[in-house]
């Protein structure tokens, strides 16, 4: 008697959930003046979506499993398994859907969990993300896109791999897994898949990678100083070869006044340009610098400009996200380092999180802390301390800002604006990981905490 209850829900969830055939997308009532009313024609026109009775397509309702399913099933052309013999605890034999959805769960497009199937529920964003890919054959992608999707969220690779194919690209930086899909968004995203010239242009991720050493698209970028000047090389990790893509030696001087390209400085790399921090306005007595400014960089093309954005000379733990630049000041004393700074003496400062848009306009005043008095040295001697603009005490990754000081290890969420306490470690250095922080207390000896 279970069973049997359990098999009519499921045919009454399919049929209240999957619309009726209807006329073309022309004659829908609702979609005139919607934003995919283009990409509703195109499978309308092609039958392999309809809409309701009362002339309707209801394209903000969400669309269910069992709706995406058979919308796959048509769009691909795909023959329905003959016969199909695995069963289902919530659809029965019985049902028109049985067929489509033992298709699409034995060419792995669609599976449920525990023999359920879910044919009723919506379809989230993150499981449209996946079927679109597995669908299509969409290489994985485990380079970064949305400020909202983290590496270990499950679909990771499979949002990234679909937004590179110009299939989806999010809103305001965020994709919103958990939301559902709407059957327009369903709609446009099948389209996109189906017909590259409907597909959106040119990719564009939302998260930046720092690092000495970055790597994108099988490229890696580093900064090396040999025997007559500093370059910036990109080597190619397929092909096996290294170019020189900035020389320090060719590059515009300004005398004593600044170094552009420095070892052990670290880069960003935000889609196709490279932002480098160097030097400005040396001071002749010390040989330390008064300030910072960039050099930003293409990859592509190799083309850059000097110092371009307006930004504080005095900004430290640049990071870039959702296209604006976030960098530190000091609020009270600039600290100028020379070889009697001891960066093994415990010392916080207050420091300001800012943000300006990326032509250094519209700046915002984020954030109020304290952090550790220790920085990256850069071409240290035994004569001196050279560091670089970057605190120990201070990293990004994906959408957090991490932080020490004397009372414990802190991070402050970009997307939320809350800032929480991780633990109560005195550290000295720090490591952000994809799944962990990894952090070095007073002593040298390691803690891994949870992010």
């Amino acid at each position: 008697m279970k069973n049997k209850l359990i098999g009519l829900l499921a045919v009454f969830l399919i049929f209240a959930a999957t619309p009726f055939q209807a006329q073309a997308a022309t004659q829908f009532s609702d979609v005139e003046k919607h934003w995919a009313k283009k990409e509703i024609m195109y499978l309308a026109d092609r039958n392999i979506i309809g809409g309701f009775p009362d002339g309707t397509f209801k394209p903000n309702d969400p669309i269910t499993r069992a709706q995406a399913s058979s919308m796959l099933i048509k769009a691909l052309k795909i023959p329905l398994v003959k016969n199909p013999t695995v069963q289902f605890k919530d659809v029965s034999k019985k049902s028109s859907y049985y067929q489509i959805l033992a298709t699409v769960n034995e060419k792995g497009i669609m599976r449920g969990d525990n023999g359920f199937m879910r044919p009723g529920e919506d379809t989230s964003r993150a499981h449209m993300a996946a079927i679109i890919r597995r669908s299509f054959n969409i290489p994985v992608d485990n380079q970064a896109t949305f400020v909202d999707v983290s590496p270990t969220h499950w679909s990771f690779p499979d949002i990234n791999g679909i937004a590179k194919k110009g299939i989806t690209g999010g809103s305001e930086g965020k994709y919103m897994p958990t939301n559902s899909v709407t059957r327009s968004q369903f709609s446009a995203f099948l389209v996109r898949a189906l017909d590259d010239s409907m597909k959106l242009d040119d990719y564009h991720s939302y998260v930046s990678v720092k690092g000495k050493t970055i790597e994108q698209n099988s490229f890696i970028y580093t900064i090396v100083k040999d025997k007559t000047s500093t370059k910036l090389f990109k080597e190619n990790k397929k092909a096996g070869t290294r170019s020189a893509i900035l020389d320090s030696a060719t590059m515009p001087d300004n005398g004593i006044n600044r170094i552009l390209l420095m070892s052990g400085y670290q880069m960003v790399l935000y889609n196709d340009e490279i932002f480098i921090p160097y030097w400005n306005s040396i001071n002749a007595g010390n040989k330390m610098p008064a300030g910072y400014n960039l050099v930003k960089l293409n990859v592509n093309d190799w083309s850059y400009t000097i110092g371009s954005i307006p930004i504080d000379q005095k900004f430290r733990n640049m990071f870039i996200w959702n296209d604006r630049i976030y960098y530190t000041l000091e609020k009270n004393k600039d600290r100028v380092f020379d070889s009697k700074f001891d960066p093994t003496t415990p010392l916080d400062d207050p420091l300001t999180l800012y943000s300006v848009a990326m032509d250094g306009k519209n700046k915002k005043t984020l954030l109020n802390f304290n952090a550790r008095v220790i920085f990256d040295e850069v071409e240290a001697t035994t004569k001196t301390n050279q560091v670089s603009q970057n605190n120990k005490s201070v990293a990004f990754d994906l959408s957090t800002m991490y932080y020490f000081n004397k009372s414990g290890v802190y991070k402050y969420n970009l997307l939320d604006k809350k800032t929480s306490k991780i633990s109560n470690v005195l550290a000295k250095d720090m490591e952000v990981t994809a799944t962990q922080l990894i952090v070095t207390d007073q002593a040298g000896k390691k803690h891994t905490l949870k992010k």
